[in-house]
Formats: C-alpha cells, structure tokens, sequence
C-alpha cells in the first residue's frame, strides 16, 4: 500500500481513524508491513504484503466459510484471460470505459484483480480493489503494473473506508457477481451505495431468479454437496464435469448462437457466450459455481428495491442472458 491510502481508510469495526505503526515504508512511500491501529477503540490491523488486513475481529461463519473457498480458488485459478475484457464491459453495460477516466472507483470484491486491471487501464484516477479473502495477494501480482490501484483486504458489510461526509467515498463503484455470495446480499448492496460521493455511479451484477430453474434446482442442491468437500479434492471432482461442460459449450452452444435451431436450446445466451473462452476459463466455471457456501438468485424487482431503498436516482435493470440482472445507478447531487 501507498502511505497516502491512509486518508481514504477507517477501522471497519467503529470507523475510526487509522494510525501507521511499526511500517517498512520504501522511498516511494510504499509500505510492505507494518500495522495499522484504530484510535478509537483500539483495534490492531497487519499490513502483510504491502495490503493492509482490515477484516473485522468477528465474521459470520458464513463469511468465513466463503472467504476460504474464494481464497482457495483465487490462489489456483490466477490466470487473466484476453477475453475478460469484453465480459467486464458487458457486466457494466451501459457504463462503457469513458466512464472511468478521471474517477475514483471502488471494485467490491476484486477477487483476483481482473476487474480492476481493466479500470486502471481505462484512466481511472485511483481504485481500491477490496476483497474479504486471501485473493487479494494475487490481485497485488496481477495488479502491480498500476500505481494507481491499491489493494485492500476487508469485508464489503463493514467497508474499511472513509464515508464520503468523512472526506472519502467514490466517484464510481461496481460489484460484479459478489453481492450473491453474501449472508445479505441486500445490505451488502447498501453499503456500497452508501460509499458514493454525490453524483456517484454503482453498478452491480447478480444471479437472476428468473429462467435460472435448472441451476436453483439442479446445481443448487449439488453445490449443498460439493461445499462441503476440501477446495483441493473439489478441484478434481470437477474436472469430468468442465470437460462435459466445456465439449456441450464448443460443440453444441457456440454454433447455435447464431443458427434458428439453437433457439430452442436452454441457456442458450449464457452457454453460447463461453464458446470463445478455453478450457481453463470454462474449468474455472464450473468450479466457481461448486465451490461457493453461499448463493442467492435475486429477482428483477428485488434488485430494483435495493437501488430505491438507497436513495438512488437514474436507475437501469437490465438482463444479461436471461438469467441474470445487472443494475446501475446514480447517488442524487447535493
């Protein structure tokens, strides 16, 4: 982390200010460790790795739970695909990458870095790439290029930042398929909104209720099976099963994108969509949707109550594939 991230950070138990303490801090005022001590109540957060730890003293057993698969996953599965770009792109839709010149941007659950590697690239003035588990190491790897990004690793149900009345917030924050994954996919949302700066933009992406029966009724109770499995024998469990799914993406799906037989395929938008991605990248899906303790499937008019009941103006729900629901709006001007 750069020392100057600490006039964006709070304790994310009381919100309190942060002091450095005990840092190894380089000529470019980088710091690889140290500590970061809250001086209201006095909790203590490691800085390892140049990211600070500000994950609260107490986390459900479900945040847990997901920290830990995710953490797994991201430290196996750490590959940027050339065709992450154009999904990133079609997530935020109808932002585009004019949208983050000039911005300070939030990624809300960073992952491996993948997102915020093309906010960077696109101009963004700053972005905190945060994210509650042990990805966010190799997001520091992927993301070192960029001095303009920083990493932190922290809880989106308790932000580690500074509101925006306190001299923080973000010109634009984005969740891509994380707000599913939480305990309260609704108060994770708000908490996002809450992190925007008057005429601020969010947009998010969630698993849709809607024309997704064969994943709730189908891999859902499987994945009630799979998660309890270790990440490692998982991991091998799902290899026949991306093989069957990769070999139904190439040789079935892909072609019926454009043919008026594929009409009748289910998922057909979905499935076809893959057909530019490799095996890996397929791999990687399959065991994403394993591998995870927690998934919500959100309904279009569920998502739309989230951005009213924040206060939020200009909002768009739009469909993605069918099966899923992206969402963005603006936080009203002063």
């Amino acid at each position: 982390m750069n020392s100057t991230l600490l006039d964006l950070l709070a304790c994310p138990a009381c919100a309190g200010s942060l002091v450095l303490e005990d840092a190894t801090v380089s000529a470019a005022n980088e710091v690889s460790t140290g500590k970061l001590h809250c001086e209201s109540c006095g909790t203590v957060y490691p800085i390892a790795n140049g990211v600070p730890r500000l994950v609260p003293p107490r986390l459900s057993a479900d945040l847990e739970r997901t920290a830990d698969a995710f953490g797994w996953q991201w430290r196996h599965f750490v590959e940027l695909s050339p065709g992450f770009e154009a999904q990133f792109l079609d997530w935020i839709h109808p932002l585009d990458a004019a949208a983050f010149a000039g911005k300070d941007v939030l990624d809300a659950g960073c992952g491996i870095g993948r997102h915020a590697y093309f906010a960077a690239s696109y101009g963004a003035r700053s972005v905190l790439a945060v994210d509650l588990s042990g990805a966010v190491d190799t997001a520091v790897a992927n993301l070192d290029s960029f001095p303009n990004v920083q990493v932190v690793q922290g809880d989106l149900l308790h932000l580690p930042v500074r509101s925006p009345e306190a001299g923080g917030g973000f010109d634009l924050v984005y969740s891509i398929g994380v707000l599913h994954h939480l305990p309260d996919p609704r108060e994770g949302f708000l908490a996002l909104a809450r992190s925007l700066r008057p005429n601020g933009t969010i947009a998010v992406w969630v698993y849709g209720h809607e024309n997704n029966g064969f994943v709730r009724n189908v891999i859902e109770p499987l994945r009630r099976l799979t998660t309890k499995l270790p990440p490692s024998l998982l991991r091998g469990v799902a290899w026949p099963l991306a093989t069957v799914f990769h070999g139904a993406v190439k040789g079935i799906y892909a072609p019926a994108r454009t043919a008026k037989w594929g009409r009748r395929l289910p998922m057909r938008d979905y499935l076809s969509s893959l057909g530019s991605f490799g095996f890996r990248e397929n791999y990687t899906i399959v065991f994403d949707q394993l591998v995870a303790p927690t998934a919500a499937y959100v309904r279009g008019d569920e998502l739309r109550s989230w951005f009213e009941d924040a206060g939020l103006v200009d909002i768009e729900i739009t469909r993605r594939h069918g099966n899923s629901w992206r969402g963005r709006a603006r936080r009203p001007g002063d």
